[in-house]
């Protein structure tokens, strides 16, 4: 019964509620369009889960997005506000593919090599932000938000003038060799892939995600399971909550602010930027493209993802989920009906903005309340004056403080 009452409670709560007035919201949107709504999402549900490919896409487009979330929710958790994600997921791409891409070697030294050089150029540009805050005072919000864009053009220059193939019509590098890129969970080409296409079906959703989603998969969901162990387990996930909830509280009780937001900012910017090598070197991308972690947008959609999630990791997940199903689901959508995908950000940007008011509104309207009653309240009965008796007698007060 308790159970009930808690699931009960938390659909009546802000995240539910805002999802469902987002969609209201954008159906209302379809309808200026000129198109049925319940069309509309029932093609944007069969897009994204109504088919095996669609399912596919969906998850392929989700683990950036998740994995860049779950690096946000390890800052914001501990009251770290950084918004460098992009830069740094862009960095530990560059840094990721130039070792897959040209340093030469087995597969099986170069696949690990390339994870630690993203990882390492994403926590050192993270690393930054905080440097700069615990040494000169610059708030991280400013300066990791900043970081983005020399992370960007540094990263454009260098594949545009130093890295590009000629021979390549796109302005990108080189390919990635094949044994170093992260394949998919069953190689397309191989004998249990033909196995599942006869048993299964070439379209069923078991022959799709395994067939079109690489290892990346894999890397996430132990990532997942780390970032809770880590929250949950382990003396900094402990530190970082309490700091998030309550800095003063955390300062006073040991937790060392400068150490502690050099750590947050390392393990946040190692994640994006492993999480933005895999969109390189993961099977079916095999260049460095220029401007491809900023075009996809993953960044911003994962912030959003974070902020929907309230920091936690399994809500993180799901939130992501959700949104790459409706980026997903918006493309089915617009090709079956002509809608403008367009609304997928759309319905995205109404969930925050329903939430923080849905959130925020409480917390108004007990402000104004407060400030409203104030003059209104009656003032405390003032104490009746003591009697000369009792005011000479041995246990009264007066007397108790006169003989002190």
């Amino acid at each position: 019964m308790k159970q009930l009452t808690s699931v009960g409670r938390w659909f009546a709560g802000p995240i539910p509620i805002s999802v469902v007035l987002a969609l209201v919201i954008g159906a209302c949107f379809m309808l200026i369009a000129g198109v049925d709504p319940f069309t509309g999402y029932v093609a944007m549900f069969q897009g994204s889960f109504g088919t095996g490919p669609g399912i596919a896409t969906t998850i392929t487009r989700a683990i950036p997005i998740i994995g860049i979330g779950l690096a946000l929710a390890i800052a914001f958790r501990a009251g770290v506000l950084n918004l460098g994600t992009e830069g740094q997921a862009g960095l530990g791409a560059l840094a990721g593919g130039i070792v897959a891409i040209y340093v030469p070697g087995p597969a099986l030294l170069i696949l690990p090599l390339a994870f630690i050089a993203a990882i390492a150029a994403g926590a050192a540009w993270g690393m930054i932000a905080a440097l700069l805050e615990n040494r000169m005072g610059v708030p991280i919000l400013l300066s990791s938000l900043l970081m983005n864009y020399p992370a960007r053009f540094f990263s454009s220059w260098l594949i545009r003038f130093k890295l590009d193939e000629p021979a390549s019509d796109l302005i990108a590098s080189e390919q990635v060799r094949p044994e170093v890129q992260l394949s998919m969970l069953v190689p397309r080409d191989s004998a249990f892939a033909e196995t599942l296409r006869n048993t299964f079906g070439p379209t069923n959703p078991i022959t799709s995600v395994l067939t079109s989603v690489n290892w990346s998969l894999v890397v996430l969901i132990v990532v997942l399971l780390g970032v809770i162990f880590m929250n949950q387990r382990t003396r900094f996930g402990f530190e970082s909550g309490v700091s998030g909830q309550n800095a003063e509280f955390a300062r006073y009780s040991g937790v060392k602010p400068a150490p502690l937001v050099t750590r947050t900012m390392a393990f946040s910017g190692g994640l994006a930027g492993m999480f933005g090598m895999m969109l390189v070197i993961g099977a079916p991308s095999t260049r460095l493209l220029e401007g491809y972690i900023v075009q996809t947008n993953y960044a911003w959609t994962a912030l959003l993802v974070t902020l929907l999630a309230l920091y936690r990791p399994v809500g993180t997940a799901i939130a992501g989920l959700f949104f790459a199903a409706i980026m997903v689901g918006s493309d089915a959508m617009g090709r079956e009906l002509g809608l403008s995908p367009q609304i997928s950000a759309v319905i995205q940007a109404l969930v925050i903005i329903l939430l923080a008011f849905r959130v925020g509104l409480p917390n108004m309207r007990k402000k104004r309340g407060d400030a409203g009653n104030d003059p209104d309240r009656e003032a405390p009965p003032l104490p009746e004056p003591a009697s000369p008796a009792a005011a000479a007698s041995p246990e009264s007060p007066a007397s108790k403080e006169s003989a002190r």
